[in-house]
């Protein structure tokens, strides 16, 4: 990419100034999940996630710590690069070593720039995700996001862009000291698509229903605007029985426990493993063999704009059952596709590094 296409792309998402870093380093708010939930408040998405990803992201690992990047990042996101202060700290634990290489404190928002190390063998790779647990403790809430920017396959060396905004609402970072740490992590993450077709042909008939159980999410855009009328009606939605569970294995950690017709529309259920380990999730695609796509929300008086809903089971298994109230009459036309991310249970460990609030801290 070069520098005046980088520019170009950081002028589009970040056509704002802010009162701290500048150039914007405002919140997207999009911190709402496919399930209609925030997953995290530390997992917002913003557009310094994606300046970040961008400009660190054009190198290594480490060379996104260099001078030609810390020179680029100057040129274009002055501000931003001149917050951040070197820190330097690392921790262990688990064989892995996380480095603090440099953070900053302006106001209420914060940068944390970071590193991952695999000292011991291959459990580290491109696809590392630290799971959420990135946090830079301080006494309010926050919101956020973490983004890879890099990898380095020789020294099993992952980067990492951590912003977070506060509710401090003017009042004082407070405390002389501040705690950086990470809980876990995931790696080895799959993404793929999967023709569901196959195992639902043939399978499509009205089929028995129950209420859902208690919800642990819903998506969807509801016709009206009325989110709390969708939620209403996404806890009163009835799902297909899981006595009558399919278990159809579909991928690691992905089996189609269910599909049917209930009211009119199409049920396609889904149960994802140990998400709190895995965070296997997923959605599905219905269209016809003419290219004519079926979107996956329910449009009736009962279920205002109801794409999905899910709930936990045993082993803190996820189910999400995906409602169609559109479907191809011809059900030989349907085409049904699933795009999947599984990852091998989380690595967990304590990675926390304490150093004064002073040295990252801005004016």
């Amino acid at each position: 990419m070069t520098e005046d296409k980088l520019k170009a792309t950081l002028r589009e998402n970040m056509p704002e100034p802010s009162g701290h870093f500048d150039e914007k380093i405002s919140l997207k708010l999009a911190h709402l999940r496919a399930d209609g939930k925030p997953r995290v408040r530390v997992r917002a998405g913003l557009a310094v996630a994606v300046a970040l990803v961008m400009v660190l992201g054009l190198t290594t690992a480490l060379a996104a710590f260099s001078g030609d990047v810390n020179q680029m990042l100057y040129r274009i996101w002055p501000r931003a690069a001149m917050a951040l202060r070197p820190v330097n700290l690392t921790s262990d634990s688990q064989g892995i070593r996380m480095n603090v290489v440099s953070a900053s404190l302006s106001g209420p928002e914060s940068i944390v720039m970071l590193t991952m190390q695999d000292l011991e063998g291959g459990r580290i790779d491109e696809t590392m995700d630290l799971f959420d647990t990135a946090n830079l403790q301080l006494p309010y809430d926050g919101s956020g996001t973490c983004v890879q920017t890099g990898y380095d396959p020789e020294t099993r060396t992952a980067s990492f862009a951590v912003y977070m905004k506060f509710d401090m609402d003017g009042r004082p970072a407070g405390g002389d000291k501040v705690t950086f740490s990470v809980s876990r992590f995931l790696t080895h993450k799959k993404k793929q698509v999967v023709d569901l077709t196959p195992l639902v042909a043939g399978r499509i008939a009205e089929a028995e229903s129950m209420p859902v159980p208690p919800i642990r999410g819903w998506a969807g855009t509801p016709a009206d605007g009325d989110r709390e009328r969708a939620a209403e009606a996404a806890r009163n939605l009835r799902v297909l029985n899981m006595q009558n569970s399919l278990e159809i294995p579909v991928t690691d950690g992905v089996t189609l426990t269910g599909v049917g017709i209930i009211d009119g529309a199409l049920h396609v259920q889904i149960r994802y493993t140990d998400i709190r380990h895995t965070d296997n999730h997923g959605f599905l695609t219905l269209s016809d063999r003419e290219g004519k796509n079926y979107e996956s929300i329910a449009k009736n008086a009962a279920d205002p704009g109801i794409g999905s809903v899910s709930w936990y089971g045993e082993n803190r298994d996820s189910w999400e059952e995906y409602i169609f109230a559109e479907f191809p009459q011809d059900l030989s036309e349907m085409i049904l596709e699933g795009e999947f991310t599984t990852a091998s249970p989380a690595i967990e460990g304590d990675w926390r590094v304490t150093f004064p609030l002073s040295l990252i801290q801005g004016e």
